[in-house]
């Protein structure tokens, strides 16, 4: 296949599969396979839109919601506003809110307009190659992982989230106040 067609192949297939109604999270298995819930959240570096890094085993002892996201998918458009709701509901419980753009399938420019539409008040990490994304089975966007305080995945949600159902996740990492 030609390699200007295959990222564009591979996005319209993971906005396709975004496109679907909200789905209910995986008890056991994360979507693809590699990412178990239970297990230790895959650390990760990557370079943020201000330039500089963020390091995953940085926020160890604090809750983590991983959000995984495009410029160019809508659903990710419609669920943004609830992170920065979340974000702001659960920042002094502890709350830490990491969205990563996946750049090897986007631009940092267009990630820096969505970031400036939204007025996204928490790191936008930029996985340029692609790694980060795949260490966590990603298969669809939007997609979410739920980190408890000591690095353990606790929950994963492949695709769009309501209010209701961010909030029910975010009770599995985030304390109860």
């Amino acid at each position: 296949m030609n390699r200007r067609v295959w990222p564009t192949a591979i996005g319209l297939a993971l906005l396709l599969a975004a496109c679907a109604s909200p789905t209910t999270p995986s008890s056991d298995l994360a979507a693809g396979g590699g990412l178990r819930i239970g297990a230790p959240a895959p650390d990760f570096m990557l370079k943020t839109l201000d330039g500089s890094i963020s390091h995953l085993a940085d926020y160890k002892g604090r809750p983590v919601l991983i959000n995984f996201w495009a410029s160019w998918c809508g659903p990710c458009r419609v669920e943004m506003p609830e992170l920065v709701t979340a974000h702001n509901v659960h920042t002094q419980a502890g709350l830490t809110v990491l969205v990563v753009n996946l750049t090897v399938q986007d631009t940092v420019k267009n990630a820096q307009s969505f970031a400036n539409e939204f007025r996204l008040p928490f790191p936008v990490l930029l996985d340029e190659a692609g790694g980060v994304s795949t260490a966590y089975s990603l298969r669809s966007l939007p997609n979410s992982i739920f980190v408890g305080a000591a690095g353990i995945v606790r929950a994963v949600n492949p695709g769009p989230m309501t209010r209701d159902m961010l909030e029910q996740q975010l009770a599995k990492i985030v304390p109860a106040s």
